[in-house]
């Protein structure tokens, strides 16, 4: 009898070890997300166009003019790129609006490198035609996005109809900063 309380006694000290270590684990991983929430920079940007595009040249960027919001200042709307202040996950949008009777394609590019294809068909003289797409893809810090124009004298709907927005979903922090650079 006195073996079996001592044995109890062993049991509940084992299970509180591995409570307070349970707890432990809990809180340095607590703590390594609100390290990483700290660390992480807003990056956000919607922007639109303002006016129609006229006679786009092939692999021309468009410049989406009217910026909405820009945290973080990483869209450059004088000459329509995104450059990625830091590294990580990011998602991208683009919603275009084209003219009446207008076939255009467009494409989405990572430091002048393909990702996707943009395509656009209006029938005839009568019908808009819209469309969007959304990517998701890890940029490293200084790397560039654009969308640019695949054929040669095409036009594309403004009045804020056509819109690219970016944001930051999860940065990377593999790469610590240096301090006092």
């Amino acid at each position: 009898m006195e073996y079996a309380g001592r044995f109890d006694t062993v049991n509940v000290w084992a299970n509180i070890n591995a409570v307070y270590l349970l707890l432990a684990i809990i809180y340095v991983a607590g703590q390594q997300r609100i390290r990483q929430a700290m660390a992480e920079r807003p990056v956000a940007f919607l922007a639109t166009l303002s006016s129609d595009l006229q006679h786009a040249g092939a692999n021309q960027p468009i410049v989406f003019d009217r910026v909405v919001t820009n945290v973080g200042s990483a869209y450059n709307p004088h000459v329509g790129v995104f450059t990625a202040p830091v590294s990580g996950i990011y998602v991208f949008s683009v919603s275009l609006l084209n003219y009446q009777g207008h076939t255009t394609g467009y494409q989405l590019r990572k430091n002048n490198d393909f990702i996707s294809n943009i395509y656009l068909h209006a029938p005839d003289a009568s019908h808009h035609e819209s469309t969007s797409q959304t990517v998701v893809i890890q940029l490293t810090k200084g790397d560039d996005v654009t969308l640019r124009n695949m054929h040669v004298d095409e036009v594309l709907r403004g009045d804020s109809y056509s819109t690219f927005a970016g944001f930051l979903v999860w940065e990377d922090l593999s790469q610590p900063a240096v301090v006092g650079k």
